[in-house]
């Protein structure tokens, strides 16, 4: 997916909400502004979002020196999910299709996104995995995901944000663990989910979890280790997380990639044809 001029005002709050977060002096505010808003006016819109995004943090790491600048809410979500589960797997454990539960709570989860919404709030996730068990989810595309997913002999996960990951390993637990392979970030970026946090929500002891080598917020093939590239070249089915996966990867072609994610911008909202708020799980070779 590209990037459209809609997506200027959103990097200028990513990069106030960075500043706001870093707890600089002003002087290093006003660099950092400057210089992002520098890079803003040369900016090539047929990259996909998440490139500009990188160059934000990379230009923000000049400044106040490479820091996980969410380090500390990155953990307080994390903790919040772990804290949440055990209530919610018991409110699923009777459902018809739990199969069904735990991909609508993987996708409710995908709300915790500094990115979007750098003011999130425990009450915001909290309402969005309530809402995710009463909400209603395309059945054809569900059995869909169950049939590629049976049909597959090595599947990728790419992970998206912390918090989400957890929610991603409830998942996860539900399919045949000796095909899949996850991915996180290679780098802290914004709140996206590294290797760190695959150990804290305890997905890396039941799968086999590798970092992709970027600091970008998705999946920038040409930016990622050797050890990623082979895997994703590898898998016969892809699983990605989050709208910066989808940015980065709906242009891929000859890949059975299956997006799931929460619409979160209407921007993507276009570009995939669902509106925001939807929970969408999109299969290029099916849509």
């Amino acid at each position: 997916m590209r990037t459209y001029f809609d997506c200027v005002p959103c990097f200028v709050n990513q990069t106030l909400g960075l500043v706001k977060c870093a707890n600089g002096t002003e002087c290093q505010a006003q660099n950092a502004l400057k210089q992002v808003l520098t890079n803003l006016a040369s900016i090539d819109y047929s990259s996909a979002p998440p490139v500009m995004a990188q160059k934000i943090y990379r230009t923000l790491y000049q400044v106040y020196g490479e820091r996980d600048f969410y380090y500390h809410e990155k953990q307080r979500f994390n903790t919040l999910a772990l804290e949440v589960l055990p209530e919610i797997i018991k409110k699923i454990s009777g459902a018809e299709d739990v199969f069904t539960e735990k991909v609508k709570l993987s996708i409710a989860a995908n709300i915790i996104d500094f990115g979007k919404n750098a003011n999130l709030t425990e009450h915001d996730v909290f309402r969005s995995l309530d809402e995710a068990m009463t909400r209603e989810i395309d059945r054809e595309k569900i059995q869909n995901l169950k049939n590629v997913i049976d049909k597959a002999d090595n599947i990728l996960y790419l992970c998206d944000n912390t918090g989400e990951i957890v929610f991603d390993r409830l998942l996860i637990e539900s399919m045949p663990l000796k095909k899949i392979t996850c991915a996180v970030r290679g780098k802290p970026v914004i709140n996206d989910a590294t290797l760190e946090d695959a150990k804290t929500s305890g997905l890396i002891d039941i799968v086999n979890v590798i970092a992709n080598g970027s600091d970008a917020p998705g999946t920038v093939l040409d930016d990622c280790s050797p050890e990623f590239r082979k895997a994703f070249d590898d898998a016969d089915l892809i699983i990605a997380k989050g709208q910066g996966n989808y940015e980065t990867l709906s242009g891929i072609e000859n890949k059975r990639i299956i997006f799931m994610l929460l619409v979160k911008c209407s921007i993507v909202a276009r570009d995939i044809g669902s509106p925001t708020g939807m929970f969408v799980i999109h299969d290029k070779l099916c849509n």
